[in-house]
């Protein structure tokens, strides 16, 4: 059986997840930050519906986080993301990933006003199980 993380750092990122989001402009400030990383990343997203990306982003972001507290619907999301994501339909090379994890992390201590050493820790821990498991399938 997997690994899960212990319920406090799933605890430190969820509410650290709910403030963010209450600021109202964190999935913005993730592709600001996503899309200048990289020009491979802003080719990627040329033709993006931005509005229904960031739906899908706020939901990946929860179906990570349910994954590393062990929850089964986040083990199903997870595993459908990695399906789509895998080389033979969007085609998202595993080097993508760091760059969508920095650029998360950058956003997420710009709009979580208690942000320290340890919530990014903790974010890292759940961030980096989640692109494991989607990264298995490419």
């Amino acid at each position: 059986m997997e690994q899960t993380m212990e319920i406090g750092k799933i605890t430190l990122v969820q509410n650290s997840y709910g403030r963010c989001l209450s600021s109202g402009k964190l999935l913005e400030t993730f592709y600001e930050n996503f899309l200048s990383s990289s020009r491979d990343v802003a080719d990627k997203f040329r033709n993006t519906d931005f509005e229904q990306q960031r739906k899908l982003l706020r939901h990946g972001i929860n179906l990570m986080i349910m994954y590393a507290a062990g929850n089964i619907a986040g083990q199903t999301g997870l595993k459908r993301i990695k399906e789509s994501h895998s080389r033979g339909r969007m085609n998202i090379e595993p080097r993508f990933y760091a760059l969508w994890k920095a650029a998360l992390i950058k956003a997420i201590a710009e709009h979580d006003r208690d942000f320290n050493v340890e919530i990014k820790a903790a974010w890292n821990e759940v961030l980096d199980k989640g692109i494991v498991l989607i990264t298995e399938g490419y």
